[in-house]
C-alpha cells in the first residue's frame, strides 16, 4: 500500500485554507524579492550576479575561480575565517568581488558592519568605496533590504549608514584613524580589507616595500574593534618580499588561510609552503585558471617577461638582480648564421617534486667563423626516467633531421651530467647509439657561471628572444644564484665553456662590453 492516503481517500481541501500556491499568485513579486535576498545573505556568488549587472548594465561572466573565491568569502561571513590572504593575477575581477560586492553585502546582512579598504592608490579606493555607495542607494539593493545612508555621507573616502556602519577608504600609506573595522559585537560586524598594497611600480624598491610592511603593526591592527575581526588581504605577487611574503613569512604573527590561484592550473604541482600560510585547496582543473580570459596562447604570450609572468601570474615571485648575469650580455638574434656544429646540453633533476628543479636540453650552435655561440632550442620539465628517456630521444631526433642543412653544421653529441639520473640516461642513449658525452663537474657552479661570463660580457653568447619559453630562461639566469631554481644554468655554463673556451685572449679583456 503506497505510503499516504490515496487520492480516493484524501479530505478535500478547505476553502479557508490558503496554500503556497495561493501566496505566490497573490504578490509574486514578493515572494521572488524574499527568495532573492535569502539567496544573496547566503551566498556570495548570488549577491554578485545580481548587484554586478547593476551596476555595469552587463551580467557577470562566471569563471571556476569566481566560485572558489566565493565559498571562502562566505566562511568569512560565517566567522569560519579571520585571516585570508588571496593571491590571483591581474584583470581576475577580484576587486569586483572581494572589495564592492563583499562590503555591499557586508551591509545587508548588518547595516551596522564598518569596513576599511586600502589599496596602494587613493583614487582606487575612493572609486571602489563610490561603487559600494551606488549599489547600497541603486533601486534593487534598497528593495531588499533597509539601509539608509547619513544625510552627510557625501564623501568618497568616508560615509556612515544611520544604522552605525560605514566605510573609510585610504591608500595604504595613508593616515587610518577615528574608524576601526567591526564593532565589539558578536556575528559579522565589518572587516579589514587590503587590496594590491603595493604600487606595481616600485616592487623592487626595499624602502617601499618596507613602509607598507610595516604598516600592519603600525597601523591596521590597530584599527581592528576586535582581534577576530576579519582580515582580507588579495593582491597579484610582485616580489619574494612584498606584503605577501611579509605576512606568509610571520610578519603579522597570524597563520592565514591562504588562497593561492595561478593563471595556469597545475594539480601535479604543490602549493609552496609557508611558516605562517594554512594552503587552501581550490580543486580547480588543469588549465587556464579563467580561460575566457587567458587561453593556453595568451598564457604563452605572458610568459615572454619571466620576472613578471613568475610573480603576478603564478605567483611565485623571484628575486632580481643577481650579482652574476647582466641582462645586456645576451644578444638577440632574428637568423641562425652559418654554423661550424651544433651540441645538445642536459641537466637533469635528482628529483621531480616541486621542490627540486627541472630536468633542461639546449641545443646550441658554434658560429662558422668567429666565437659566437648560438642558444637554439630548448625543452623543460619535470620527468620520471622513463618519459625523460622519450624526451631525450625526441629531442635528438628533432634537431638531427636538420643535418642535410649544411648552413646548421653537423649535430655532433648530447652532453650530460654523469650523476645520478644522468648517469641512467647516457647509458640508455649509448645504448641507441646516439653520441653522448659524460660531462664531470668538479667545481660549484657559482666558480663555473663566473668562468664563463667572460664570454657573455663579450657578447658572444646570442639567444632567442622571440621564443615563448625565453622569459623563464632570462629571469633564471638574471636571478641566479638568488633564485628558487637554476636547473637552465648548468646546461648554458656547459655550452659557453666548451664552444667559447674556457678563458679569453688579452685582445678579449679591452672588449668595450667586458670593460662595461
Amino acid at each position: 500500500m503506497p505510503y499516504g492516503p490515496s487520492s480516493e481517500t484524501s479530505p478535500t481541501r478547505s476553502k479557508d485554507l490558503v496554500s503556497l500556491e495561493d501566496i505566490i499568485a497573490a504578490d509574486q513579486k514578493a515572494v521572488l524579492q524574499t527568495l532573492d535576498r535569502l539567496a544573496c545573505e547566503q551566498s556570495q556568488i548570488e549577491f554578485t550576479k545580481i548587484f554586478f549587472e547593476v551596476r555595469e548594465g552587463a551580467p557577470f561572466r562566471i569563471g571556476p575561480h569566481h566560485k572558489v573565491i566565493a565559498r571562502v568569502l562566505d566562511e568569512v561571513f560565517a566567522g569560519k575565517i579571520t585571516r585570508l590572504l588571496i593571491n590571483i593575477p591581474p584583470g581576475y575581477t577580484k576587486t569586483q568581488m572581494c572589495v564592492i560586492d563583499f562590503m555591499a553585502r557586508g551591509l545587508a546582512i548588518n547595516p551596522k558592519a564598518k569596513f576599511i579598504h586600502t589599496s596602494y592608490a587613493e583614487s582606487l579606493v575612493g572609486d571602489n568605496s563610490l561603487a559600494v555607495k551606488d549599489t547600497v542607494q541603486s533601486k534593487a539593493f534598497q528593495s531588499l533590504w533597509d539601509v539608509s545612508l547619513r544625510a552627510d555621507a557625501k564623501a568618497k573616502g568616508l560615509w556612515k549608514t544611520k544604522q552605525g556602519g560605514g566605510i573609510l577608504a585610504r591608500s595604504s600609506g595613508g593616515p587610518i584613524t577615528g574608524f576601526r573595522a567591526g564593532h565589539m559585537e558578536p556575528g559579522f560586524t565589518g572587516a579589514l580589507i587590503i587590496d594590491d598594497p603595493h604600487k606595481p611600480d616600485d616592487a623592487e624598491r626595499v624602502l617601499a616595500r618596507s613602509k607598507v610592511n610595516r604598516r600592519w603593526d603600525t597601523t591596521f591592527k590597530s584599527r581592528l574593534a576586535r582581534e577576530d575581526i576579519p582580515v582580507i588581504v588579495i593582491m597579484q605577487r610582485l616580489h619574494k618580499d612584498d606584503f605577501s611574503g611579509y605576512l606568509l613569512g610571520g610578519g603579522s604573527g597570524d597563520i592565514w588561510d591562504h588562497l593561492c590561484l595561478p593563471v595556469l592550473i597545475d594539480p601535479k604541482v604543490t602549493p609552496r609552503k609557508y611558516s605562517h600560510g594554512s594552503a587552501m585547496d581550490h580543486d580547480l582543473p588543469e588549465g587556464p585558471l579563467w580561460p575566457d580570459k587567458h587561453s593556453r596562447d595568451d598564457i604563452e604570450k605572458l610568459k615572454r617577461d619571466g620576472f613578471t609572468f613568475a610573480a603576478q601570474y603564478m605567483q611565485k615571485p623571484d628575486v632580481r638582480g643577481g650579482s652574476t648575469f647582466k641582462s645586456k650580455w645576451f644578444k638577440p638574434y632574428a637568423v641562425l648564421p652559418d654554423l661550424e656544429y651544433r651540441k645538445i646540453f642536459v641537466d637533469t633533476a635528482q628529483k621531480t617534486g616541486q621542490e627540486h628543479d627541472y630536468s633542461v636540453f639546449q641545443c646550441w650552435g658554434k658560429e662558422h667563423a668567429g666565437p659566437n655561440v648560438y642558444l637554439i632550442d630548448q625543452v623543460r620539465g619535470r620527468w620520471e626516467e622513463p618519459d625523460l628517456i622519450k624526451v631525450a630521444r625526441s629531442f635528438w631526433a628533432k634537431h638531427q633531421t636538420q643535418g642535410p642543412d649544411v648552413r646548421l653544421g653537423r649535430l655532433r653529441a648530447m652532453a650530460i651530467e654523469d650523476k645520478v639520473s644522468g648517469t641512467a640516461l647516457i647509458q640508455h642513449l649509448r645504448r641507441d647509439g646516439i653520441p653522448v658525452e659524460a660531462v664531470q663537474r668538479t667545481r660549484d657552479k657559482i666558480t663555473r657561471a663566473r668562468n664563463a661570463t667572460p664570454s657573455l660580457a663579450c657578447g658572444y653568447v646570442h639567444v632567442p628572444k622571440f621564443e615563448p619559453w625565453y622569459g623563464d630562461y632570462e629571469a633564471e639566469l638574471l636571478s641566479f644564484p638568488k633564485g628558487d631554481h637554476d636547473d637552465q644554468i648548468d646546461p648554458t655554463i656547459d655550452a659557453i665553456t666548451q664552444m667559447c673556451g674556457t678563458g679569453l685572449s688579452v685582445l678579449d679583456l679591452y672588449h668595450p662590453e667586458y670593460q662595461n
